[in-house]
């Protein structure tokens, strides 16, 4: 497996955030260090670097994790290794986070997990490839606070307080708005609360987070221009979505039937 397997992935919206996708097998990485925080899963095989003194291999099912500046290297201890790498400039933390203070860091290199680090990591490489702002927001954030609250020292937050006047003006302005590329700053900014906040306010108050609504609420306006009988490809471009896969993924999601199987059945 060739090095041009790797991919790094960047969102301009986002800037201090890249993930790289990690698939080779012979290209070994020499001493260096990043200015980020780095937040690692391997996929598959073993992956190996030195640090702190140190030689560490780090098995499937493991949890990569450094620290800005911690000078180490890397290599494949299988034949072939496959992770992601998320990482996340420091000084980019506090405003993610929503916190004055930014976390101790990781103590612990490569530590066993649950699953619900390295499950939340993927739900962030797909949006990365979708590069729909508002869901990638989402799920880092939430990713971000995970992390650092298992294995980085940060204290969890109590649960946000209701803010129902906010949450009805969240939600009237996706409905207005459903067709744009948003994200949770331009919101943040809009309605004057911090991204998190408005995440969990308006999970409490309608069961879902502001980007699922929004996909159902393109759903909705989908199946009333497919009953209209409008091709396929107009109808996801037009209503914001990433591709053709996606719309079909996101149309069977919320209804159970492809956008093409729902229309061919409007004519059977």
């Amino acid at each position: 497996m060739s090095a041009d397997a790797n991919r790094l992935l960047a969102n301009a919206r986002l800037p201090g955030v890249e993930l790289f996708h990690a698939d080779f097998s012979g290209q070994p990485f020499g001493r260096h260090s990043h200015d980020a925080f780095a937040i690692g899963a391997i996929l598959s095989g073993v992956g190996g670097y030195q640090c702190r003194g140190a030689r560490h291999a780090i098995p499937a099912g493991h949890l990569s994790l450094m620290n800005p500046q911690e000078p180490h290297t890397g290599h494949a201890e299988s034949s072939r290794l496959v992770y992601r790498m998320l990482y996340i400039e420091e000084a980019r933390l506090p405003a993610l986070l929503g916190r004055k203070r930014l976390p101790r860091g990781f103590a612990e290199l490569n530590p066993s997990d649950d699953g619900a680090v390295a499950a939340g990591l993927a739900r962030v490489a797909v949006e990365f490839e979708r590069q729909d702002c508002l869901a990638l927001e989402t799920e880092l954030l939430s990713l971000l606070e995970q992390v650092f609250v298992r294995h980085g020292g940060l204290r969890a937050l109590a649960p946000a307080p209701r803010d129902g006047g906010v949450t009805a003006r969240l939600r009237d302005y996706l409905e207005a708005h459903y067709r744009e590329a948003l994200s949770l700053e331009q919101l943040g900014v809009l309605l004057q609360r911090h991204p998190r906040h408005l995440i969990e306010a308006f999970r409490r108050c309608y069961g879902v987070p502001p980007h699922t609504y929004l996909l159902q609420r393109r759903v909705r306006e989908a199946k009333r221009r497919l009953l209209a009988d409008e091709p396929l490809v107009e109808v996801a471009l037009s209503l914001g979505f990433y591709d053709q896969a996606h719309f079909s993924t996101t149309f069977r999601r919320f209804t159970g039937v492809t956008p093409g199987r729902f229309q061919r059945g409007l004519h059977a």
